[in-house]
């Protein structure tokens, strides 16, 4: 004879089919509860104490800085240590020339002279000499002393002008391609960065008269033409960027043009 569906089994228990369904619904009733509370309207002075709470966007902008034509050369920063003989980490009054020097020891490196600079702070000698930048007989460009500081190489001019002393291979000063190449660049890219002219591309020999650079001394033509390079390749970096802008203004004006015809035909189409 089969038993009816609401008797327990012999041992006294509910069948389980039934416990595990008031466990199921059980559960679900939890989650709804749960959901109801969290969708109940706030206390009104919860609502309101939000509503007083202050709201603050902070935004952090970079300062707006005019790109440069002439691209930054590769400069392997090397800043002396802050000391009375080579870097006095005096500041300028302003860059207005960029002094070119070559260093009178042939065959020796950009790194050599750079860590002769920073030996100096020893006191052994009570030599005074550095420079902003040194390039080497690889073209390699080394920076001792930060634009805005006084180096120790121009006289007179060393409150407001940038020294490049440069090696040179043999005792007639002359450079390498690879050093005058760097040259070239480095003189172009600062003069850009300062506002500065060919007539501010000046020789430490305008400055006291000392035969330095002695190349570009004893041979006057040669310096005309090195002041003529770096004003042409500046122009180059100038003109490139011009034509770059120029292309991007076009797309721009295309896109902008394309859009509107795009729009009217959508415009023709919905009236027909």
């Amino acid at each position: 004879m089969r038993k009816a569906r609401n008797e327990r089994p012999e041992n006294g228990t509910p069948r389980t089919g039934h416990v595990l369904l008031w466990i199921i619904v059980i559960e679900v009733l939890v989650v709804v509860a749960g959901f109801i509370i969290v969708l109940l309207p706030r206390e009104d002075e919860d609502v309101d104490a939000l509503l007083e709470q202050e709201v603050t966007i902070e935004y952090t902008t970079e300062p707006e800085t005019e790109a440069l034509a002439v691209p930054r050369p590769d400069i392997d920063e090397q800043l002396l240590t802050v000391n009375e003989f080579s870097r006095p980490g005096t500041k300028t009054d302003g860059i207005k020339y960029i002094v070119i020097h070559y260093l009178g020891n042939p065959k020796t490196t950009a790194q050599e002279n750079r860590d002769y600079f920073e030996s100096l702070k020893n006191d052994l000698d009570s030599v005074y000499m550095s420079a902003n930048y040194v390039v080497g007989l690889e073209g390699e460009i080394i920076q001792c002393v930060p634009d805005d500081e006084i180096a120790y190489a121009s006289n007179d001019e060393n409150h407001e002008s940038i020294s490049i002393e440069n090696c040179h291979p043999d005792e007639t000063g002359m450079f390498t391609e690879a050093t005058y190449n760097s040259l070239v660049k480095l003189t172009a890219y600062l003069t850009e960065k300062y506002g500065l002219g060919r007539d501010e591309i000046i020789r430490h020999y305008d400055v006291t008269g000392k035969e330095c650079p002695v190349y570009y001394v004893e041979n006057e033509d040669k310096w005309e033409e090195f002041k003529d390079d770096v004003m042409a390749y500046r122009e180059e970096c100038e003109a490139a960027m011009a034509a770059t802008e120029e292309t991007e203004e076009t797309q721009v004006d295309e896109l902008a043009a394309y859009l509107e015809e795009l729009s009217e035909t959508e415009d023709a189409s919905g009236e027909e």
